[in-house]
């Protein structure tokens, strides 16, 4: 039997295999080349603009001046922007003027110590209330043909309160007790403990007051204690017509003794007379912050008629002092003192 012959076609010969599959292949390597072009091309022309909105987007820019503090974001509007400003914040937080203004704070007049001599308040600085009280001071009787009104002159700066109280009175009785600002006409009161409460004139910068204090009963000399408050930019008080009689009298008609409190640290001046005579006389100066107080200064004047020269002693802000000035001499009638007390 014989065998079929193939047809023709249907069969390839080695050499025709061949070079089908090196056109295969190219084929392939054609194709990948121009699909690796053109994804490359592709790539390239989505990419292109890529450079150009880096630059131009908000969102990075944003960004990049929160992240560096030398961005163009001024120091005041950090703080307003996200927490990535806040390292901008610290520096500024503690390089402040109030880090170093607690030195300047402790250094005012208040703690200048006692013993330290500083000027008296000038006439230039800010008013505030002072306040300053006689103590155990005897009154004439308004019967009295000899008898004489303790009489208290002072003067206001600015507008503001102005009080003239007797505190403390023995024995009690009738007292009268008058105001006068600018040479006006007086206005008075009268009782056991008198006073007066009223305010410094609206116009004007300064106002001149006096005081006066007698006993109205027949024959009676009372005690008491006298406070005056009010505005004033250097504090400063004349007592006139008060008695300095000398041993054996009491106390009390041997001269005067004031407390006031020292509202800034600086001098008490204290000047006097009582004419007509001549006479021995002392001062001496406490601190009665506390009890027991403690002497701070004393000045002794033999056989004289005055404090001419002023007497001065440092004080210090805050504290309580009191200014004792008496006849240490002989009885000698009724001398007729005036005193003036300045205080800061």
């Amino acid at each position: 039997m014989s065998r079929p012959r193939p047809r023709p076609g249907s069969r390839q010969t080695g050499p025709s295999r061949r070079w089908r599959n090196v056109a295969l292949a190219l084929g392939l390597v054609a194709a990948i080349l121009v699909g690796g072009i053109g994804e490359l091309v592709y790539s390239a022309v989505n990419e292109a603009p890529a450079p150009d909105s880096a630059t131009a987007s908000p969102v990075l820019s944003l960004a990049t001046a929160s992240a560096t503090p030398t961005a163009h974001t001024s120091p005041t509007t950090a703080p307003t922007q996200s927490g990535l400003a806040s390292p901008s914040a610290g520096p500024s937080d503690t390089s402040g003027p109030t880090d170093t203004s607690g030195p300047t704070d402790t250094s005012g007049p208040s703690s200048t110590p006692v013993g330290t001599t500083t000027p008296a308040p000038q006439v230039g600085g800010s008013p505030s209330p002072a306040t300053i009280t006689f103590h155990e001071m005897m009154l004439d009787s308004a019967a009295d043909s000899a008898g004489l009104a303790r009489t208290f002159s002072f003067t206001s700066d600015g507008p503001g309160p102005v009080s003239a109280q007797v505190v403390a009175a023995a024995p009690l009785a009738n007292l009268k007790m008058c105001i006068q600002v600018n040479g006006g006409p007086s206005s008075c009161t009268t009782g056991a403990t008198p006073g007066v409460f009223t305010m410094a004139p609206s116009g004007g910068d300064q106002a001149a007051w006096v005081v006066t204090l007698i006993a109205t009963d027949a024959g009676s000399t009372p005690v008491v204690d006298v406070a005056f408050t009010w505005q004033t930019r250097a504090p400063a008080i004349t007592l006139s017509h008060g008695r300095f009689q000398g041993s054996p009298n009491p106390d009390s008609l041997r001269g005067f003794t004031a407390t006031f409190k020292a509202r800034t640290s600086g001098s008490i001046g204290v000047i006097a007379s009582w004419p007509p005579v001549t006479t021995d006389a002392s001062l001496t100066l406490s601190d009665v912050t506390s009890s027991p107080g403690s002497t701070v200064g004393v000045q002794t004047y033999p056989a004289t008629g005055s404090i001419a020269q002023s007497y001065s002693h440092a004080v210090s802000a805050g504290r309580t002092y009191q200014v004792l000035v008496v006849n240490t001499g002989a009885d000698s009638g009724r001398p007729d003192l005036t005193t003036t007390i300045a205080f800061p």
